[in-house]
């Protein structure tokens, strides 16, 4: 029996327990339940629950197992019923004789393992880009998405003025910046933000709205523009020009205000758009029926009855009003795509929850408001959003700068020198794919240390080799940029590796997830050895084995069918009809109406099938279980048509002879096996090392949720 090893297959034999678990009777959850029982005195989690061989594990360790490999419906290990906690429990046992048996036998020294305990390391502690590893997720992402979310306790109303430079044009920066300080004098000696915005600024769309870019929170905006922001003061400029990549950005921080989610719902009157010059009477109409409808809500009627029965907003009325989704008014709706008019913004970040505005007229009409509930966003509730978000907008430049310190902190410098002189000796303007890049380097400059890493020096020469057996550096610029560039690509994994080698040290987590991988791995290849390896098929034992249970190995029933298959409901109508009445036999009638390819010359008939081997099987058995032959099937979509079925012949299951059940009977005979052998495997183990379950502390841990 031929098996695979792939990450992907070790990361669920982490704990090697049978997935069945999620079957365990759990006992109903009680409102409050957490992880660990509510105790008072002395904490029971702490208890030892099991003990195997030499190791004691306690109630918490033994939940937390629990939890981490086995809870598919939410449920905690002190929510299930004492049958199904034990279960578990001596799964668990199963579990920890394995990993210590794989170390008594001395497995983990093996060559074979060692090498890939390392690999595996080597891949959770600093995977290459774009993948993270342990060490980004914890030193770069971590903290980054932690700074980002405090940022986002507020969000900030901005304006800006932008001073575009032309980037293929040097001497073009210092203009656009001399511009952007000037108009920076002018604002601080009393020049008004809006005018110069929609005179000045270089960006269409700012300058369109006068300056105003609206409300934003950490991570929406360049980083540039983003610091400079929060570090304004209300009301104030940013005292310097905002260097962005493409000119400078001048910045006012127009509000700031700590940032809710909001829930809202309203009630709409529908107008419409004004004509240019129609008088206030055009909507009298429509502000009587809003002004009725807030005069219902203030005389005590529900504001979601009044919703259901007089928005115009169907979909929003048809739910009392309730827009189903909080707000913020940086980021918007938090479950669909979509901003609110300023208007209907402002009045419903003014209201406290519960309160209803008056009548606020947007675009679309007149609305009546009602602030439902609101919170201050949560870490928990938002880093995995942050965590997604950052990666893909900042992660790679942050990556970068991890990375240099990391190399500098171990001794990389480039020979200034040496750089200088390389860069002198090719054609900066091409790159290493041009197959003459290296001919002006002498063999002495080729001699030359270029840089220097933990530790050791890397000459010209060993670069060059590098770049051609590097496929992915094969077309590096050969400037500057291109080369200090493919050092860091060279570099960074090993720098990476060299840093994490502390992770256990430093991060207890990442310690125990290492050991889950060596007891994968273990266990992994002690089963092998144990039972994969031993499942083998033999012709007589699965001839015995068929014998043994002949019982189970019938042939499928097969049904005889005749179809008419039409396009058109009158043609389906029709031949239904005629199916009914009888008159005319029904393969008649598919030679005359069955409109399927090739089937009214073999006159609608499918011959004997199983619903294994026809879908049309398959799908009068689905509308008719008991089929009989005789029954009609009444039309029923199918394969852009409509089918109208005759079954003609039924053949009964019978007994399958043992060349007929063979393939069957191998599968079902390597199950068996299996699973013998691993009863016997488990009946040795627990018959050489003690296992022992405290049932007192069992019930005591189960008592206390």
């Amino acid at each position: 029996m031929m098996r695979t090893q792939s990450l992907v297959r070790l990361l669920a034999l982490l704990l090697a327990l049978p997935l069945g678990l999620q079957q365990l009777s759990a006992q109903p959850k009680k409102k409050g339940a957490a992880n660990a029982p509510a105790t008072t005195g002395t904490n029971p989690g702490n208890a030892t629950l099991l003990e195997v061989a030499n190791e004691k594990f306690t109630v918490q360790q033994i939940a937390d197992a629990f939890k981490k490999n086995a809870n598919r419906g939410g449920k905690t290990f002190f929510e299930l019923s004492k049958d199904s906690a034990r279960q578990f429990v001596n799964l668990y046992a199963d579990y920890r004789l394995k990993v210590r048996t794989a170390l008594d036998n001395g497995m983990d020294k093996r060559p074979e393992i060692e090498t890939e305990i390392v690999q595996n390391r080597r891949q959770l502690a600093a995977a290459p880009a774009p993948n993270t590893g342990y060490l980004i997720e914890r030193k770069v992402v971590d903290p980054a998405i932690r700074d980002i979310f405090n940022r986002r306790s507020d969000e900030l109303k901005l304006a800006l003025i932008f001073s575009k430079m032309d980037v293929a044009n040097p001497a073009d920066t210092l203009r656009a910046y001399q511009r952007a300080v000037n108009i920076i004098n002018q604002l601080q000696a009393g020049g008004d933000f809006a005018m110069m915005a929609a005179d000045s600024s270089d960006d269409p769309m700012t300058r369109a709205n006068r300056g105003v870019l609206g409300w934003i929170t950490s991570g929406m905006i360049l980083r540039e523009i983003e610091d400079a922001a929060y570090s304004a003061p209300v009301g104030k400029l940013y005292p310097t020009p905002v260097r962005v990549a493409s000119g400078y950005v001048i910045v006012k921080l127009m509000e700031r205000q700590p940032r809710m989610k909001v829930r809202g719902a309203h009630i709409l009157i529908e107008t419409g758009e004004p004509s240019i010059g129609a008088a206030a009477t055009d909507t009298a109409e429509q502000w009587q029926r809003a002004e009725q409808a807030l005069q219902r809500i203030r005389n005590g009627e529900d504001f979601a009855a009044v919703a259901r029965q007089v928005s115009d907003d169907k979909v929003s009325g048809e739910n009392g009003g309730d827009l189903l989704s909080f707000y913020t008014r940086s980021l918007g709706f938090e479950a669909k795509e979509g901003k609110l008019e300023p208007a209907f913004e402002d009045a419903l970040m003014s209201l406290k929850d519960g309160e209803v505005s008056g009548i606020v007229r947007t675009s679309y009409g007149y609305h009546i408001i009602k602030r439902l509930e609101s919170h201050a966003p949560t870490f928990d509730e938002e880093k995995e959003t942050l965590r997604q978000m950052y990666k893909r907008l900042f992660l790679a430049d942050d990556r970068h700068r991890y990375t240099q310190m990391v190399m500098k902190k171990q001794g990389f410098q480039i020979n200034e020198a040496t750089m200088t002189a390389l860069l002198s000796a090719v054609n900066q303007s091409r790159t290493t794919a041009d197959t003459a890049w290296a001919r002006g380097i002498s063999n002495e400059l080729r001699s030359q240390t270029l840089f220097s890493f933990q530790g050791s020096n890397t000459r010209v020469i060993d670069w060059m080799d590098t770049i051609e057996t590097h496929p992915e550096l094969r077309a590096t610029a050969l400037n500057r940029e291109g080369v200090e560039s493919s050092i860091t690509s060279l570099l960074e994994m090993p720098a990476l590796l060299k840093e994490s080698e502390s992770l256990e040290q430093e991060y207890p987590e990442f310690k125990a997830l290492m050991h889950e991988f060596r007891d994968g791995i273990l266990i992994f290849k002690l089963e092998d050895e144990a039972v994969w390896s031993k499942l083998k098929y033999d012709s007589a034992e699965g001839r015995a084995f068929f014998e043994r249970n002949k019982a189970n190995y019938n042939t499928a029933p097969k049904y005889g069918l005749t179809e008419i298959l039409v396009y058109k409901e009158k043609e389906r109508d029709e031949a239904y009809r005629q199916a009914q009445a009888g008159t005319i036999p029904f393969d008649s009638l598919a030679a005359q109406f069955t409109q399927r390819p090739g089937y009214r010359e073999k006159r609608g008939s499918w011959g004997l099938a199983t619903a294994k081997g026809s879908d049309l099987v398959k799908q009068v058995l689905q509308r008719k279980p008991d089929a009989k032959a005789g029954d009609l099937i009444p039309p029923f979509a199918y394969q852009s048509g409509w089918s109208i079925v005759r079954v003609n012949e039924v053949e009964p299951p019978r007994p399958m002879s043992f060349q007929e059940a063979e393939s069957e009977v191998r599968s079902d005979y390597i199950d068996d096996l299996q699973s013998r052998l691993k009863k016997e495997w488990m009946k040795e183990l627990r018959g050489k090392y003690s296992v022992k379950i405290d049932e007192s502390v069992l019930t005591k841990a189960l008592a206390a949720k």
